[in-house]
C-alpha cells in the first residue's frame, strides 16, 4: 500500500536517486542498509515500493556522512500509518479493502480487471509503466485509491447489494466497452480461431499495432473466453484439452486458465 501523502518509488527511481544502476542497487540490496527505510509493498508482490521522501533524505544523509567521514545517522520522514481514503492499493490490496462479505476469490477479482460484465474502474495511478504508441500505458503496476474501490463496490450491481440486482437475478446487459478496445478484442477472437495453436502475443501486437505487453493481455482474455465456451459444452474439460485448443505449451498456464474459467462460471451461477 502507498499511504496518502507519500510519493511512491520503485527500484528504478531509487537507483536514480542514489546515482547507481538498477542492477547495482538490486545486487547490493542497498535498501537493507538504510535504517528506518520502510518497504511499502505487500509481502509477495513483484515490485519493491519505497517512499521517495525517505529515499531522498537517506541519500542526503549518506552524502553528508561521507563528506565528514562518519557513519550515516538516518533520520527519515515517517510514513503515515492507518487507513486513508486516498491510499493507493495494488490489485490484491484493493480486494481486501472491501468488507469481507463483499469479497470474491482472487482469480475472480483479477478477472474483473479487464472483465466485460463486472469490470473494475480504471486505475488511479501506474508506477513504472510506459506510454505505448496507441497512448495507453503498458507495463508497470496499477493502483487504485481506496475511495475509488469502495465507491465502485457500493454502486456496483451484485448479490447482496441493495443498490444492485436482487439475489438470483442476472445482469441483463454487459457494461459497455470502449469501441476501440472491443474492436481489438474481436480481432483477437478472430485470430485465435484462425490460428488456434500458433497465435502469439507478438503476432497479435503486430496485427493490432499495440505494445506486446498490451497484446498479451488481450490474447489472454480471448483465450479465457474460449476456454469458458469450451467448458460450457464440456464440463469435464481437461488441461490437455485447453492446451490443444489454445496453443498454450506451458501446462501450469493452461491449468490456471481452466481454473479461472471454472471459477468465473461458478460465480455467475
Amino acid at each position: 500500500m502507498i499511504p496518502d501523502g507519500v510519493t511512491p518509488a520503485d527500484d528504478k527511481i531509487a537507483a536514480e536517486i542514489f546515482g547507481v544502476s538498477v542492477g547495482y542497487w538490486q545486487d547490493r540490496k542497498h535498501w537493507t542498509k538504510i535504517r528506518g527505510l520502510k518497504l511499502l509493498n505487500r509481502k509477495g508482490s513483484r515490485r519493491r515500493l519505497y517512499s521517495k521522501e525517505q529515499l531522498l533524505a537517506a541519500r542526503l544523509e549518506e552524502e553528508r556522512a561521507k563528506a565528514v567521514n562518519e557513519v550515516p545517522r538516518y533520520d527519515l520522514p515517517p510514513v503515515p500509518a492507518g487507513e486513508h481514503p486516498d491510499d493507493l492499493l495494488d490489485l490484491e490490496e484493493s480486494l481486501y479493502a472491501l468488507p469481507e462479505d463483499r469479497r470474491v476469490t482472487v482469480p475472480t477479482w483479477k478477472g474483473y480487471r479487464f472483465g466485460t460484465k463486472t469490470r473494475l474502474p480504471e486505475p488511479d495511478f501506474n508506477l513504472g509503466g510506459e506510454k505505448g504508441e496507441d497512448g495507453e500505458i503498458v507495463g508497470g503496476e496499477d493502483f487504485w485509491r481506496r475511495r475509488t474501490i469502495l465507491d465502485w463496490d457500493a454502486n456496483r450491481k451484485g448479490p447482496g447489494n441493495p443498490l444492485g440486482r436482487p439475489v438470483g437475478i442476472k445482469e441483463s446487459h454487459s457494461r459497455p466497452l470502449n469501441p476501440q478496445a472491443e474492436e481489438r478484442r474481436e480481432r483477437a477472437r478472430q485470430m485465435l480461431k484462425e490460428y488456434p495453436t500458433t497465435l502469439t502475443a507478438k503476432m497479435l501486437a503486430e496485427d493490432l499495432g499495440v505494445h506486446p505487453v498490451h497484446a498479451e493481455r488481450i490474447l489472454r482474455t480471448a483465450r479465457l473466453e474460449k476456454v469458458s465456451e469450451l467448458l460450457a459444452e464440456e464440463p469435464d474439460l481437461t488441461v490437455e484439452d485447453v492446451q490443444r485448443e489454445t496453443g498454450l505449451s506451458v501446462t501450469s498456464h493452461a491449468r490456471k486458465l481452466l481454473d479461472e474459467a471454472r471459477q468465473a462460471g461458478a460465480e455467475s451461477q
